[in-house]
């Protein structure tokens, strides 16, 4: 496995990790604990430099998504190579992003 590398971009009200080469389970702590440190409102996981995620990494992606969704923030995951997009909807990973979008958009949980 080639491993992780996370970069941090902070802006005003949003953070950007960029992440880059395998997420997997022997990894998925390292960027949890970066997620967990961060502070904005907003914060986006930049895929576009991953190789491969594993369904241990869209797990963790989720449940850090819902606790920032309980602390009124929003965890984004962007430019995701298309075989992990593939991947991510056949487990119905965007169902559950979207429908705690929703529930925040109408004040619900």
């Amino acid at each position: 496995m080639n491993g992780l590398e996370v970069r941090v971009y902070t802006k005003t009200d949003k953070t950007v990790l960029q992440v880059a080469g395998e997420l997997d389970f022997s990894n998925i702590n390292l960027l949890q604990q970066e997620i967990e440190r961060q502070e904005t409102r907003t914060v986006e996981i930049d895929c576009g430099d991953l190789q491969f995620m594993d369904s241990s990494g869209a797990g963790m992606l989720l449940s850090m998504a819902r606790i920032l969704d309980l602390q009124n923030r929003t965890l984004k995951v962007t430019h995701i190579p298309e075989p992990i997009r593939h991947d991510l909807e056949i487990i119905g990973f965007f169902r559950v992003l979207e429908t705690l979008e929703a529930a925040r958009l109408t004040g619900g949980n």
